[in-house]
């Protein structure tokens, strides 16, 4: 499995001859993290929920333009959001499957139907969600937002014991904090039998 992050809980799954784009939201697009002309193919568009960081229509809109045989997959609450731009979207397939996981608590309002994705049997991403007790051999884990906390994620990680862990959801933090904490988390994990891989964006990696 090849993985590529693209800024915040954006990420590249490539496995099994498909392509999985996770999550292209607000950030990625405005960074102008990923850059679509650099993919000669695009088979799916998977999104955990409907915050602007996990789904921005523009960026959705322009992956469309170039791949219009894309499949996006997603639940109940983004498929209504996407329908009013006469975006189409399907449930789940072989590759990817959904099974609803509370978004955690937010200030700002209510907070939206959340859905956590595993994706080729070997990944797990939970969008905005550390309330989760299970977990693929992989673990994109959520390491900061205004909803958790670092400590938060790192109990999630090892009640769930994945092999490995590719850090998403850490746009809130600048550049020195990242590099910093993912060397802590690195050690730490390791003392307990877990790969923390410290992927920058842009990087990818073979698993």
């Amino acid at each position: 499995m090849k993985i590529t992050k693209y800024g915040h809980s954006c990420i590249l799954v490539e496995d099994q001859g498909k392509t999985i784009l996770v999550d292209p939201g607000i950030y990625t697009y405005n960074d102008k993290t990923l850059n679509i002309n650099s993919f000669s193919s695009l088979d799916f568009i998977a999104i955990t929920h409907e915050h602007a960081d996990h789904m921005h229509i523009p960026l959705i809109e322009e992956i469309l333009n170039k791949f219009p045989k894309t499949q996006i997959v997603t639940n109940h609450s983004v498929a209504n959001i996407l329908s009013k731009e006469n975006i189409e979207t399907i449930k789940e397939n072989e590759y990817i499957k959904l099974e609803n996981t509370p978004h955690e608590k937010i200030f700002m309002g209510p907070s939206p139907e959340n859905s956590m994705l595993t994706l080729f049997g070997r990944l797990t991403h939970p969008g905005d969600s550390l309330s989760f007790n299970k977990s693929s051999d992989i673990l994109a884990l959520p390491i900061t937002a205004p909803w958790g906390s670092t400590t938060w994620a790192t109990e999630t990680a090892l009640r769930v014991k994945p092999k490995t862990i590719i850090p998403i959801h850490d746009w809130h933090w600048k550049d020195e904090a990242r590099k910093i904490f993912y060397d802590r988390l690195e050690e730490y994990f390791i003392k307990n039998n877990m790969v923390f891989k410290k992927l920058e964006n842009g990087e990818a990696i073979e698993i």
